[in-house]
């Protein structure tokens, strides 16, 4: 069977971000295309390692050394938790790759090992981004022994591995329970977003907490910085501890610890879910092959091209729980955001992001940039698939179809932005200036991200995917639509704090008009 899991996962990884296609492609355009690709993942890589070698020496030069590596485990483990389980159902349990992998001569574990094994591996790079600058700059401020190096790599294979199986279960159960309903693919994405909802709500919550803390606590707080820190990584997840204390005292029995927890929930997890694993695919299969039956052109009625377009582009956005998992994500933050501080007051937002008075110059910029970072269309020509070259077929021009797209992203994203805008203005109650600014400014931005992304997509379009996954999580035009969203929220809101005695109203101006002009010219040039 370990043959088997090689060669499964093997297929996988040798797809992932299209390395085979830049391999043996004689395209020019396409390898300079990944080589833009793999520069733009260069300076995330060196922003991330810059980043928690920063964390790590704060840490160290506080007194909280040993937190230098606890605090690295818990961030990645929660954010390998969150992202794994938005994919995690689509990707284990895709049907069309499984009735292709059960007609070969292979073990059924061997097809659900595969699969946990091939987001394993991927979760391990990001996880040796993190661990390894943290493990370097303990290592020279503390000058540890040989043994916190040999732990600290050998623990480090063990870290993806208890938020994958956790966020598999939270898949497995999503994809079990909707399967039993009339409507899976909708019970699936509302499950799901029922719990991203709730973990996003919580964190808010945690936060808000920090943030309500009077100036004694804190003070007292850093005075004892290592007992309250390792408090808190106790509560939110004990298994650092663990780690850390095998690296930092080389207590070997923690480190066995560390590791047989992990291995003995995925081996648990990987028994109860075999015997359901066929009927669970098959259920959802027969659940797809319906939705591509109702996407059908012939099935639309006689209506406006762009209507019929539009309302076949939202009936294709709502059969894939990828799909919308991944992409209302920030329209959905956008929401609590509004919401939390219309409850908690701006003061919850200066402590969820820890800087004092933030809310008050950025709350605009903020509500515009989180839908903008991954608008429906950053894939929604990828996601056309082999179907592609149907669509261009059709006797209308590229500009009306193109338009159905970021009508639809529009049309997903509205309700959102409505109610953020309603709990803002109802309970905020803003002078004249501020209502102005608190509507106009994430309109930009959600109108700017919908044709941006359609634009980036266009040019970098992925059609061959068999896994829905790579088409919306790993594709270059979601890529560069992300960082694209980051960068024009990031530049305005690095202004508003930066220099102070600008007017706030002055900053959203130039950011309306800058942002109204890049659409313009993307409605005039792309089309």
């Amino acid at each position: 069977m370990g043959r088997q899991i090689r060669l499964l996962t093997g297929l996988f990884l040798r797809s992932l971000f299209g390395f085979n296609e830049f391999r043996f492609t004689g395209d020019k355009k396409k390898k300079s295309r990944y080589l833009l690709m793999g520069a733009a993942w260069l300076m995330v890589v060196f922003m991330l390692v810059s980043y928690v070698c920063g964390a790590s020496y704060g840490l160290i030069v506080a007194g909280a050394g040993e937190l230098a590596v606890a605090m690295p485990v818990v961030c990645v483990s929660v954010i390998i938790f969150f992202f794994t389980m938005i994919k995690a159902g689509p990707v284990l349990f895709d049907n069309r790759a499984f009735e292709k992998q059960i007609a070969l001569p292979v073990e059924l574990r061997a097809i659900i090992v595969s699969r946990f094994l091939s987001m394993y591996l991927t979760n391990l790079l990001l996880t040796m981004l993190v661990m390894i600058p943290g493990m370097a700059v303990y290592g020279l401020m503390e000058e540890p022994g040989i043994v916190f190096y040999l732990y600290g790599l050998a623990g480090s294979l063990f870290v993806p591995l208890l938020p994958l199986t956790a966020a598999s279960v939270a898949g497995a159960l999503i994809a079990g329970i909707g399967s039993r309903w009339k409507q899976k693919n909708l019970a699936m994405i509302l499950l799901t977003m029922v719990l991203v909802c709730g973990i996003l709500v919580g964190s808010f919550g945690m936060s808000d907490g920090i943030s309500r803390m009077d100036e004694g606590a804190l003070e007292e707080m850093l005075l004892q910085i290592t007992p309250a820190l390792k408090a808190g990584v106790r509560r939110i997840y004990l298994p650092a501890l663990w780690l850390s204390g095998a690296m930092v005292e080389g207590r070997f029995s923690q480190l066995l610890l560390f590791a047989t927890v992990p291995l003995g929930g995925f081996v648990i997890f990987l028994e109860i879910l075999r015997p359901f694993y066929t009927k669970i695919c098959s259920l959802l299969g027969e659940s797809a092959a319906g939705n591509r039956k109702n996407l059908s052109l012939k099935a639309l009625k006689e209506k406006s091209f762009l209507r019929s377009m539009t309302e076949r582009e939202l009936r294709h956005y709502f059969s894939s729980v990828v799909y919308v998992t991944n992409t209302m994500v920030g329209a959905m933050m956008m929401v609590i955001l509004a919401v939390g501080t219309a409850v908690m007051g701006k003061e919850a937002i200066d402590g969820l992001l820890g800087v004092e008075g933030i809310a008050e110059r950025t709350i605009p910029v903020l509500l515009g940039m989180l839908p903008a970072m991954m608008p429906l269309t950053a894939c929604s020509i990828s996601m056309e698939g082999k179907q592609w070259w149907m669509m261009q077929t059709f006797p209308v021009s590229e500009k009306a179809l193109a338009r159905s797209k970021v009508l639809a992203d529009l049309l997903v994203v509205f309700p959102f932005y409505l109610v953020s805008e309603l709990a803002l203005l109802i309970a905020l109650k803003p002078d004249m200036g501020d209502v102005v600014s608190l509507v106009t400014v994430p309109a930009a931005y959600i109108l700017f991200s919908a044709r941006l992304g359609l634009a980036i997509n266009r040019r970098f379009p992925v059609f061959d995917w068999e896994n829905e996954t790579r088409a919306v999580k790993q594709s270059t035009s979601v890529f560069l639509t992300v960082l694209a969203g980051m960068i024009s929220g990031a530049v305005p809101m690095a202004v508003l704090l930066g220099a102070s005695g600008i007017p706030a109203g002055a900053v959203y101006g130039v950011t309306i008009g800058v942002l109204a002009l890049v659409t313009a010219i993307l409605e005039w040039k792309e089309l």
